[in-house]
């Protein structure tokens, strides 16, 4: 016969059929402690994360900026209407263009001109007189000249300043023509 220590190969077979369906995985059953913990030490513990630096925030600061949602075409209007309302000195009835130089009196400290308005009428003006629909102020008063600055409000949210020069008219003595048929002058 066999020897004793030889098992049969019926028991033997089963035995390695039911060692190969537990490895297999067809169950659920968690593995012995033990291999869990050589599991553990195996494994490297991860690197550490280098630490990112948090992304800077966006802040919107409306201040000096137009307001969105308002028409950009409406707001010239919105604006000249404002300067109107402000404005309650006879000349602002008027554009500057409209106004001419009628004297200039420089020899003080405080200079003092005379426009005219289309009507006839005058007015004096002195340095930050306002003077025109836009609301300009005379910022100069030369000899000979006015100077008028509006400020105006660009789409963008930027006042820029516009200098208006009125200057006294000077009256021109007219050239003596000649008339070349008869060469007499006039």
């Amino acid at each position: 016969m066999s020897s004793p220590s030889a098992f049969p190969r019926p028991l033997l077979a089963l035995g390695l059929f039911l060692a190969l369906a537990s490895a297999c995985g067809g169950s659920s059953s968690t593995p012995p402690p033990a291999l869990t913990a050589k599991a553990a030490v195996a494994k490297a513990p991860p690197a550490p994360e280098p630490t990112a630096l948090p992304a800077p925030t966006y802040v919107y600061n409306p201040v000096g900026k137009r307001d969105p949602f308002r028409s950009p075409e409406a707001e010239p209007a919105a604006q000249a209407a404002m300067a109107n309302a402000t404005c309650t000195e006879p000349l602002c009835r008027f554009d500057v263009d409209q106004l001419t130089l009628v004297a200039v009196v420089s020899g003080d400290a405080n200079p003092v001109a005379m426009v005219q308005d289309p009507a006839g009428r005058g007015y004096f003006v002195r340095r930050n007189t306002r003077v025109g629909r836009q609301g300009g102020k005379v910022t100069q008063i030369m000899s000979d000249a006015v100077v008028i600055t509006e400020y105006f409000t660009t789409p963008d949210g930027k006042t820029t300043a516009n200098p208006v020069t009125l200057a006294i008219k000077s009256e021109k003595v007219p050239e003596q023509e000649t008339d070349l048929a008869t060469g007499k002058s006039y």
